[in-house]
């Protein structure tokens, strides 16, 4: 006999992110994919190739038998082995035909595809954390909540003008109010208002027919910069839009109780809305311009252009501008015009008469959303539909989606799951997929409760928030983080799951009354049946060899056979509402207890109706509070655990309490802390319950009313995950602390019990587990198993060896516990035992763990409020999850090696050391910043826990290769220490090379004729011809070149010739007497000196080669005939010697 419970729903705290991975070194050995799962499009594209030939199948096509649709698919495929190939033959050829072609296998893996894709798509459901109210500041209807993303804060505003922020974390930042002068604060009302993200103001709409424009970039103020007056209705709602690519560029929507929808295109937002003007001299600028909006119209305001056009009959309920289609959407709840379409035209003398697409609904729309990938309109409907339209179609709606039973208040898409919400007038919030048109979740029943209120809905698609109003309170609904690629087993969070050791099966059972039977050795389902008890939640289950029971919170236990038949129905509440907290099948009786005080228990004679009432448990209440587990030792033994820590030791035989175990219970420790608080509370707990025992008597059951604790508070938390502690509180503090969660007797241990050896087993509040002698009424052990998590769930193996912990944060562990405990001691033992492995099995909290034995491998069964069931083993590895889609098959247990074994001992040895380094550290004040001020310094390095972090990665760094000197070789510095010179080359490894042996010569050498020709002549070599037998006649070297290469090379030789010439007479002018000038007298100054002529610059010879040599009549000059340079020198009249004298010849060239 087993049984789990989950008291109420509860959720996980997403607060914890550390991940605690497994002691061991062993991977998660994850499930085999199916072989279709591992098919690519390639792997489709060459299979379809293959079977494209000729054949005798569909459309003359191959198709091929079991032995060659192996053959071939070993062939083009590299995914499986001939086993799985002939698996998928199987599941393909349904009908037994013996072959199978494209046509077959095109179709089953279509149906596989489609029942992937709905697999993924029930994994989009959205999962909720617990509802908060959070606390308002306002007095009167919310009108709307908006997200502003400069400031990363949540902003609400009420009819009475009160605005409140608020942080990302929930917390109120800033609550002020505001109002207009235009009118009496009692006479005005806020309308609706909107962000304007790109600027960081906000626009209000006030009754008083003006609409205000505040800034919200002072910290301090909430200032009014325009006023738009003048208006000629009062406006009801507004939207607001900017332009991405053009910051200047903004429209603002309002429609009006005239039924006009009214726009303000605005070309410089980031300037200003609104010219201002300049104030007159020796005055100040208002801080806010009224702006008439006649004189818009007038275009006194060249940045701001006005567009109207009046649609509807009654008040516009909701008004937007869409950029994709250029166009105005508006709603009234009318049905000749219900959603009207304004078309911006492309011509501006259009501008005033927009072309319109009318809608007409039955009953009106309420509100509306759009979706601008899909083209969808999403119309909340007056008629309680909800209707998805395309915009270009008038005629009917794409899609109706039906279910609510109120008129639905609001609708908006959430873009990036293609899902929809709505929300009704009776409260019931649905979420649609907008492909399949079906609703996916109903959630109802956790609003407030009461008359008609006032709501309004905004969903942050981005932080996944979703607010909800109710006149002036404010609730809030958090998304939890979705995992990718998670498997559920259930679709609600699952409260328990057990092992069935006589069918070797599981049975697991979710909130929602599903129960589903799983084979534990492959992991596939055997059978389901849903709404176990209509439409209450399922708390607890239990089994025995033959039978099943579900409790529920309507305050019934049923009673089921394995295939879903119900042969009894246990009224435990007396027709009222309670909750069924565990059940435990006796061996003549079923006891049954929840959140009260007594025991009910059902005589197994009286099962004989289908609805069995309780019988009198003779023993009466033993209990001072709300009993919430129990446990079972034959022949005669009962436990019970309480909210307050207590355990009561009854005998079922005579059904009264022989024991009370209270060492760690709430009554002793707040006995320990004063006799006169103790006495006082004891007179008042003694009062009271002998009035509770009296109604118990009369009842017969039991009533949450009747049996709540007169010590608890209101808000006692019924939830594992809400018992939660901060670092640093004490067991005392938490209130759940002393709770008890679970009761295991160690059958293994009877005989020790009576030697002083702990016999009984508790768990719960704050992740202690405390081991109990039931003989000697005394705590024999206890240690921390879980820290800082709350309250824990536990299991036990049949042999009492192990003991599996999980705690509200899905943190598995495994303790040894076969030597723990087992002999008695003076004191109470409070070192924990050796862990074996621990692991994070699931993301949420766990609400059961069951342990089995299968192929000598001990395995672990574990189900949470993320909507799965998974089994490990007992050492962290994982083996799959229920109802994933392949099916595992669990092998035998094989024990690690010595070296792992060594490695496994060693980090638990570590940890143990860092455990116990933490243990001795004690943080004390330091009085030196007191007692010496001035002369204190702080290390923040040292006295900081960032600071020794950082030093501590810091050492931790890879450091980086540095330029380091050339080490100390000895070839480097051989003179100095003597050593023979020797150097780079003596560090090679040298050795004598092999020898080769005899060679064999080349094919070339032994085979020449394959390779060369053979020869003309004898000798091998052809005799040239000598060069004159050739020649015919005499060629000279004018003959051999053209003539006019050799007059070019005359030409030449004449130029450099000449150019020596001039530059030897220039070297040798100074020298020469014929010039005029004397080594030994100077001249004369009276007499003029003639000019010295520059030589001319050398033409190339044209005509003469050997031109002749002509003079010219000069004292000094140099002529040229035919571009021929002369040279001419006569005796100079200054010469005063006739030996100084020259003739001409003989400086002539």
């Amino acid at each position: 006999m087993s049984t789990v419970t989950s008291p109420t729903r509860s959720v996980a705290d997403p607060s914890r992110k550390g991940v605690v991975t497994a002691t061991t070194n062993a991977a998660p050995v994850l499930p085999s994919e199916k072989l279709e799962s591992r098919l690519k499009i390639k792997d489709l594209e060459a299979l379809q190739d293959a079977f494209m030939v000729d054949g005798d199948g569909y459309d003359n096509r191959l198709n091929l038998t079991r032995d060659q649709f192996c053959e071939a698919l070993s062939v083009i495929l590299n995914k499986g082995n001939k086993e799985e190939y002939g698996e998928l033959f199987d599941k393909i050829d349904l009908t037994k035909d013996g072959y199978v072609d494209w046509d077959k296998l095109a179709s089953h893996m279509l149906l596989e595809f489609y029942e992937k894709d709905d697999r993924v798509k029930s994994t989009q459901v959205p999962q909720w954390k617990d509802i908060r109210h959070l606390p308002s500041p306002h007095k009167e209807i919310i009108q709307r909540v908006s997200f502003l993303k400069n400031t990363s804060r949540y902003i609400a505003i009420s009819k009475e003008g009160s605005v409140s922020m608020w942080g990302q974390n929930m917390k109120l930042q800033r609550h002020l109010k505001t109002g207009t002068e235009s009118c009496k604060a009692r006479d005005l009302w806020v309308t609706h208002f909107v962000a304007l993200q790109n600027i960081n103001k906000i626009a209000l709409a006030f009754t008083s027919k003006e609409i205000a424009f505040y800034d919200l970039s002072s910290k301090l103020e909430f200032n009014c910069q325009y006023k738009v007056q003048g208006l000629d209705h009062t406006p009801l709602c507004l939207d607001y839009w900017s332009n991405p690519e053009n910051i200047n560029e903004a429209i603002i929507t309002w429609g009006d109780t005239g039924g006009c929808v009214n726009a303000l295109h605005f070309t410089s937002v980031n300037i200003a809305l609104f010219e201002r003007p300049p104030a007159p001299a020796g005055e100040k600028q208002d801080p806010c311009l009224n702006v008439q909006l006649s004189d818009i119209l007038k275009k006194k305001y060249k940045n701001a252009k006005y567009l109207k056009h009046k649609g509807h009959t009654e008040w516009v309920r909701q008004v937007m501008y869409s950029v994709h289609l250029e166009c105005f959407f508006s709603c009234a709840t009318t049905w000749k015009n219900s959603v009207i379409i304004g078309w911006m035209e492309k011509h501006p003398q259009a501008v005033n008469t927009l072309k319109t697409t009318v809608f007409q609904i039955s009953g009106g729309v309420n509100a509306f959303d759009y979706h601008p990938d899909l083209n969808l309109i999403a119309t909340a409907g007056v008629n309680h539909h909800v209707c998805l339209w395309n915009p270009y179609v008038i005629s009917k709606p794409n899609g109706v989606l039906r279910g609510h039973m109120a008129s639905v208040i609001q609708v908006q898409f959430n873009t990036a799951r293609n899902q929809l919400i709505s929300f009704s007038k009776d409260k019931v919030l649905r979420i649609w997929d907008v492909q399949l048109q079906v609703c996916i979740q109903r959630l109802a029943g956790m609003f407030p409760k009461g008359p008609e209120v006032h709501s309004t809905l905004f969903f942050d698609e981005l932080r996944n928030k979703l607010f909800i109003t109710f006149n002036y309170s404010l609730t809030l609904m958090e998304m939890k983080a979705e995992i990718r690629d998670r498997i559920m087993s259930h679709d609600r969070p699952v409260i328990g799951a057990l092992y069935n050791q006589t069918f070797n099966q599981v049975i697991s059972a979710c909130q929602g009354g599903t129960v589903q039977i799983w084979m534990v050795d492959s992991g596939q389902k055997v059978k389901q049946f849903t709404q176990a008890h209509g439409t209450a939640e399922v708390t607890t289950l239990a089994q025995d060899e033959t039978r099943l029971f579900t409790g529920s919170t309507d305050g019934t236990v049923k009673v089921w056979d394995f295939n879903g038949h119900c042969f009894h129905t246990l009224q435990c509440g007396g027709g009222q509402q309670a909750d069924v907290g565990y059940v435990i099948v006796l061996k003549h009786s079923i006891v049954v207890v929840g959140w009260a005080r007594h025991v009910t228990v059902f005589r197994n004679s009286s099962l004989k109706d289908y609805h069995v009432q309780p019988a009198d448990w003779k023993g009466g209440q033993a209990h001072s509070d709300d009993i919430l587990t129990c446990a079972y030792s034959g022949p005669s033994m009962l436990a019970t655990g309480s909210y307050d820590g207590e355990i009561v030791i009854w005998n079922t035989s005579s059904e009264t309490a022989s024991k009370h175990l209270n060492q760690r219970s709430k009554r002793q420790v707040m006995g320990s802390r004063g006799k006169t608080f103790a006495l006082a509370s004891r007179d008042s707990t003694m009062v009271l319950s002998k009035e509770t025992t009296q109604v118990a008597e009369d009842k017969g059951g039991f009533d949450s009313h009747a049996f709540s604790s007169p010590m608890r508070p209101r808000t006692r938390p019924k939830s594992r995950a809400m018992s939660r502690i901060s670092a640093g509180t004490n067991d005392d503090q938490n209130e759940y602390g002393f709770a008890i969660s679970k009761l295991i007797f160690l059958e293994a241990r009877k005989n020790s019990s009576a030697s002083g050896g702990a016999n009984l087993v508790s768990c719960g509040g704050n992740g202690w587990v405390r081991f109990w002698n039931t003989s000697r009424n005394c705590l024999v052990g206890e240690f921390p198993a879980h820290t800082q998590v709350g309250s824990i769930i536990m299991a036990v193996d049949k042999d009492n060896h192990h003991l599996v912990t999980g705690d509200v944060d899905g943190l598995v562990k495994v303790f040894n516990i076969s030597e723990y405990c087992r002999h008695p001691t003076d004191e109470i033992n409070k070192i924990p035992p050796p862990t074996r492995a621990q692991w994070t099995a699931h993301n949420d909290i766990i609400n059961t763990i069951d342990t089995c034995k299968r192929n000598d491998r001990r395995l672990v069964i574990t189900a949470s409020s993320d909507c799965s069931v998974s089994l490990w083993d007992f050492d962290g590895k994982f083996i799959g999850t229920f109802g994933q889609e392949g099916h595992w098959k669990i092998e035998p247990y094989v024990a690690p090696s010595e070296d792992e074994q060594m490695e496994i001992e060693d980090e638990s040895e570590e940890e143990e050391i860092e455990l116990e380094e933490d243990e001795d550290t004690v943080w004390e004040p330091d009085d030196r910043p007191i007692t010496d001020p001035s002369g204190f310094r702080m290390n923040v390095w040292d006295s900081s826990e960032i600071g020794k972090h950082y030093q501590e990665m810091r050492v931790n760094k890879r450091e980086r290769r540095q330029p380091q000197t050339i080490p100390d070789l000895p070839y480097l510095h051989w003179e100095k220490t003597g050593a023979p010179p020797a150097g780079p080359y003596a560090a090679l490894d040298t050795f004598e090379l092999n020898s080769e042996g005899n060679l064999s010569k080349p094919q070339f050498m032994t085979q020449p004729h394959k390779y060369f020709k053979e020869m003309a002549s004898g000798n091998g070599k052809d005799k040239l011809p000598v060069l004159h037998d050739g020649l015919k006649a005499t060629w000279d070297e004018r003959n051999l070149f053209p003539r006019y290469i050799l007059e070019y090379e005359t030409k030449m030789k004449q130029y450099r010739q000449q150019e020596k010439t001039v530059n030897s007479l220039k070297t040798k002018s100074k020298g020469i007497t014929g010039f005029g000038i004397n080594r030994n007298n100077a001249p004369s100054p009276n007499k003029s000196r003639p000019p010295v002529l520059k030589p001319q610059r050398l033409k190339p010879i044209i005509s003469n080669p050997n031109p002749a040599l002509s003079t010219r009549s000069s004292s000094t000059g140099i002529t040229t005939h035919n571009h021929v340079p002369s040279i001419i020198v006569k005796d100079h009249p200054s010469s005063m010697n006739g030996n100084n004298s020259h003739n001409t010849d003989d400086i002539q060239e």
